[in-house]
């Protein structure tokens, strides 16, 4: 079996439907993968302050996974641990505004 391109075979409306329906879920991924990179490289400013605002939120002390193109599951693991620790990552942007 080969691999099929369904984009590939929609219609130029169709295309931009979908583009335009995708386009949310690209930019929580980006911004979740940035956060991510941001509190690791971060070690002065980003990482305390994520370690204090998880201590504060009384979660287990856990940094995002990072989403790496060829460990197939990483990108889950950014999202599951995101949602899990989704007060902690609210409190961070916030706090950085």
């Amino acid at each position: 079996e080969s691999w099929l391109d369904e984009v590939a075979s929609l219609d130029s409306d169709e295309r931009e439907a979908f583009e335009r329906d995708v386009r949310p879920v690209k930019m929580v991924l980006v911004k979740i993968r940035r956060l991510a990179f941001k509190i690791v490289h971060s070690t002065t400013k980003v990482l305390p302050a994520w370690h204090a605002i998880v201590k504060e939120k009384m979660l287990p002390p856990r940094l995002i996974p990072r989403d790496v193109k060829t460990c197939w599951n990483s990108t889950y693991d950014m999202l599951s641990v995101a949602l899990k620790y989704r007060a902690a990552v609210n409190a961070l942007c916030a706090t950085r505004e």
